[in-house]
């Protein structure tokens, strides 16, 4: 065993640059990590104090000798293409203080991909433990806010209540969607976990999907709903046995009960609760209205066909009358032109075929990918009816999958090594 650890330790080091795994060995990597992400919901002041750490962590980490890993050369290729379309397109705008916004955002998102992508492929299980450690910290902090601003326990300069429940965010269709990738998360574990630790990491799930729920956003339950059809089919795939399936089902109706529980408490006694019963229709007025959501899409297709280097970062509001695309295939192209849509369109491509690929792998890792990948396809069709483009968790997604596909291949091709290694002795 001794000697098979050995061989494993010495072959990750040739297959990882080695300055790479000795930063990201530093004993305080984890904290500062761990901090990033933790304060990833606290994102109504600018700029954000996670946004700066990231850009920190990007601009320290690199120069002592983090690596970009070789595997994400291609889907880096189609994202720095994506980038210099957008400073093309930039060159058109009209706005330029709402352009430079945009833009400086659009690049900034490009930068996070490639740290967590690269962060997480130098030691996965590690840095994997801690990203969902932090993100889950960020999710209960922003519930609880949204718990307290929704039930009128915090000053309007903190947001309204009645208006929409936002937590620390900005927009209340940020807020609900930021939270559904640890339900899943913490719907895996209550697959595996016994004893005491269950009902903590119950309770913590219950009082996630409450705030999802106090959200009121109809994207957010599309995605929560899309996500789970996904993970639900996942888990079934790598079932080992008919327990697990039965306890899967089990969760799955817990989630169920905590929906119809949250509505009917958030619905019965507050007024804002009776003012989203009406809001909560499949489709509202603003929705098909002259110059509502889906009329804007329209106007989108057509300035898209007749523009092919796009109106500029940042002025689809401008342009449409105050009113975004609300759709963000859509957005990007309107925006960045033809070839950053092309280029994004792409890159979403690769990183489905590459996730899906490896869904069932017999790798320690498998969980990790197929929490991360139903909560991507969640958001990506979500994203038919909301501009997401600048949503840092949906980055952050995008960047888990590659890197998380990226480790399960380099720790099978580790194997295969040892393998005959041990076969030639």
């Amino acid at each position: 065993m001794n000697y098979v650890n050995g061989e494993r330790h010495r072959l990750m080091l040739g297959l990882n640059h080695s300055s790479s795994v000795t930063i990201t060995q530093a004993g305080w990597l984890p904290v500062l990590v761990w901090l990033t992400v933790a304060v990833s919901s606290i994102v109504f002041l600018e700029p954000a104090p996670h946004d700066i750490l990231v850009l920190s962590l990007v601009f320290f980490l690199f120069p002592l000798g983090l690596k970009v890993p070789r595997e994400i050369n291609v889907p880096l290729f189609f994202l720095m293409l994506f980038g210099a379309a957008n400073l093309l397109a930039a060159l058109t705008a009209t706005d330029t203080g709402a352009m430079l916004r945009s833009l400086s955002i659009r690049i900034y998102v490009l930068f996070a991909w490639l740290l967590w992508a690269s962060l997480v492929v130098a030691d996965a299980p590690k840095f994997l433990r801690v990203m969902w450690n932090g993100y889950s910290f960020a999710a209960l902090v922003a519930v609880a806010w949204g718990v307290l601003q929704y039930f009128g326990f915090l000053p309007d300069t903190l947001g309204k209540s009645f208006d929409r429940v936002t937590g620390p965010f900005k927009d209340a269709n940020v807020f609900a969607p930021f939270l559904v990738p640890v339900v899943f998360y913490y719907m895996d574990r209550m697959l595996r976990i016994r004893g005491p630790s269950l009902a903590f990491d119950a309770c913590k799930f219950l009082f996630l999907v409450y705030g999802l729920f106090l959200g009121f956003s109809r994207g957010a339950w599309l995605n929560m709903s899309i996500g789970l059809m996904f993970f639900i089919i996942f888990s079934m795939i790598s079932a080992r046995s008919l327990k697990h399936r039965l306890r899967l089902m089990i969760v799955v109706a817990a989630v169920g009960v905590a929906a119809v529980l949250t509505l009917y408490l958030a619905i019965s006694y507050t007024e804002a609760g009776q003012l989203f019963v009406q809001r909560a229709a499949l489709v509202q007025e603003y929705d098909v209205a002259a110059g509502g959501r889906f009329d804007t899409q329209v106007k989108a297709l057509v300035e898209i066909g007749r523009n092919p280097i796009g109106i500029g970062p940042g002025m689809s509001a401008i342009v449409f009358d105050g009113v975004e695309p609300h759709n963000i295939y859509l957005h990007v192209a309107v925006e960045g032109g033809w070839i950053a849509a092309l280029s994004f369109y792409l890159f979403l491509i690769i990183t489905l075929s590459r996730g899906f690929s490896r869904i069932n792998t017999t790798s320690a890792l498998r969980n990790n990918l197929q929490i991360t990948l139903a909560a991507l396809m969640g958001v990506l069709v979500q994203s038919l009816f909301i501009d997401s483009t600048h949503w840092r968790h949906l980055w952050l997604l995008l960047a888990m999958t590659w890197a998380i596909t990226v480790a399960i291949d380099r720790d099978a091709d580790l194997t295969k090594s040892i393998d005959y290694v041990q076969n030639r002795r």
